[in-house]
């Protein structure tokens, strides 16, 4: 697997949180400028790589595994896998690395952990870069369908029930056809990513995802379904850039453009054809785009 970036070294690293929990995470980029990337639930550090490559000469790239994921421990409270428990970490993981203001990044369900941090420290924030996500209550639009949000918590119910004891027998299976030469193919088909996507990477991520806890990953996206921050978008008042994707079946863009409704001054802008996965899709225009919003507000320079 491609652990490292293309252009530049990642540095794995952990802290202990909060509440006793240890949490890694990773640094990339060789700038002295923050920006911290907050993960969606579909990827972690690789789903990233087209920002490190692009502009990390300029910043200093962080992003953490969410407790009880990858190279996150388990927290002693099981119960303790919310929104909020995620921005603590958050906070712990600016004063393990002496960050006082940063541009702060959400990918998926890291928008709404990128906005629930806000709620209580919005002076920490020099922007906000939004990526495929939502305010809040994902399953209310997830699938185009208003009948997902009863039925994908039910089948999320079901699935961390059997997942501790299918999952050592699925694991093997699952790595079998995530490296054959038809899964993207496959998953294209139906619908889920844009043939753009870079398969490498991809493939990266299935693998990563079968080789953690998928009970806690269920138990996370239980507790990120009633999460809901759209109180926090009117109170917004840094410099934000909001992406979406016409094709996103996970959070449509109509969940952008709510949301852009909402923050005032914010960017809204729409890739055509591409995905819940835009950035391993079309990471040219992502950056292109990025770019201009770094430059518009000098986000590039050091504070």
């Amino acid at each position: 697997m491609a652990l490292e970036t293309r252009n530049f070294p990642i540095t794995h690293k952990t802290f202990t949180s909060f509440d006793g929990t240890e949490i890694g995470y990773q640094v990339v980029g060789k700038g002295k400028t923050p920006f911290i990337l907050c993960n969606g639930l579909g990827g972690r550090m690789h789903a990233w790589s087209p920002l490190y490559n692009e502009f990390g000469q300029d910043f200093k790239f962080i992003t953490w595994d969410y407790r009880g994921l990858f190279t996150s421990s388990e927290p002693a409270n099981p119960k303790a896998l919310s929104i909020q428990h995620h921005t603590k970490d958050l906070e712990c993981l600016l004063d393990q690395e002496k960050i006082k203001k940063t541009i702060i990044g959400g990918w998926s369900m890291g928008v709404q952990v990128c906005l629930e941090y806000y709620r209580d420290h919005p002076e920490q924030f020099r922007a906000l870069f939004l990526l495929n996500g939502t305010s809040g209550y994902p399953f209310n639009t997830a699938l185009n369908s208003s009948l997902s949000k009863y039925i994908i918590p039910t089948v999320n119910q079901l699935i961390k029930k059997v997942m501790p004891h299918v999952q050592p027998k699925l694991r093997p299976v699952a790595n079998l056809v995530i490296n054959s030469r038809d899964f993207i193919k496959i998953v294209s088909k139906l619908g889920l990513i844009h043939k753009n996507l870079d398969s490498e990477i991809f493939k990266d991520i299935a693998n990563e995802m079968m080789d953690t806890n998928l009970a806690t990953y269920h138990d996370v996206l239980d507790h990120a379904a009633v999460h809901d921050a759209s109180d926090v978008l009117k109170t917004i008042s840094k410099p934000t850039l909001i992406m979406a994707s016409t094709k996103d079946l996970m959070t449509p863009s109509q969940n952008a453009e709510a949301m852009a409704e909402s923050i005032p001054d914010s960017e809204l802008f729409i890739l055509n054809n591409a995905s819940h996965y835009s950035l391993l899709e079309f990471p040219e225009i992502i950056n292109k785009r990025l770019n201009q919003f770094l430059k518009e507000y000098r986000l590039v320079k050091n504070l």
